[in-house]
């Protein structure tokens, strides 16, 4: 009775699940940098455990655990890419792709945003964010998550299934390198270009930060000397990202291993 129970409610929140991620998908690209913005205008640092070494420590490892997680896309891209990055707006796969970083972890472009969220927020030092922002991360990271395997599970089957069982979700598998990454090459080039955007986005994020962090900490003659420059400087980079993203819209950006043999087609 207590199995009969539990199952239309295990049903239920399944559903209300893959429906919060098939939300969360459409418009995940603009969700990251418009949280950080309203975290940067509502949130306030502190100095955690009021110690600031453990402060410090804490910022550092947020910077790390950033730039692991941007390495981990970056990688990901790189090798094997995922071919069910959305199509409209939904969850789409052309294939099922199991090379890679995908053949060590099954979600390793979530891992890596995952990482990168965990780690800017780290380094805005704020109580809140801790409590708020990382939960709610890795809560829209694994709804979107549930709605990408019920697609591939519906779409390729026992494939798929196949795949669940050789493969974690998301830490990974180390005992497949050798055979995740036989075969394949990394393209510098696919990488760069198609993930351009994020790249940007945090480094202005890690130039900015601190500069924030310094204002509402130590005052505003802690950072009068350095605020035109910062923002010059993100200026700068933003100026250049558009310049860049025009290239890579009229194709001239550089050209990479796929869009070279498609010309040579």
């Amino acid at each position: 009775m207590d199995r009969d129970r539990e199952k239309p409610l295990k049903t239920r929140l399944r559903f209300w699940n893959i429906a919060i991620g098939k939300f969360f998908f459409r418009y995940r690209n603009a969700l990251f940098p418009l949280i950080f913005a309203i975290s940067a205008l509502v949130l306030r640092p502190r100095i955690v455990l009021a110690n600031m070494v453990v402060d410090r420590l804490l910022v550092r490892a947020g910077i790390a655990l950033a730039l692991l997680g941007q390495t981990v896309r970056l990688i990901t891209i790189g090798f094997d890419y995922i071919h069910r990055g959305g199509k409209g707006g939904q969850v789409y796969a052309g294939r099922l792709v199991r090379g890679g970083a995908y053949g060590l972890t099954r979600n390793p472009m979530y891992v890596g945003n995952a990482l990168i969220a965990i780690g800017m927020t780290m380094q805005f030092g704020s109580p809140l964010a801790y409590l708020v922002i990382i939960p709610f991360f890795l809560f829209v990271y694994r709804a979107i998550v549930a709605a990408e395997e019920s697609y591939l599970r519906e779409k390729f089957g026992a494939e798929y299934k196949d795949y669940e069982k050789s493969v974690n979700r998301y830490l990974p598998t180390l005992a497949r390198f050798g055979e995740a990454f036989a075969g394949v090459r990394f393209d510098w080039r696919k990488s760069i270009k198609k993930d351009l955007g994020t790249v940007v986005g945090l480094t202005i994020g890690l130039i900015l930060i601190p500069v924030w962090r310094a204002y509402f900490l130590y005052g505003r003659e802690a950072t009068e000397f350095v605020v035109i420059r910062t923002l010059s400087l993100s200026l700068g980079i933003g100026a250049l990202y558009l310049f860049l993203l025009k290239l890579k819209r009229h194709d001239r950006l550089f050209k990479t291993d796929a869009s070279r043999s498609q010309k040579n087609c």
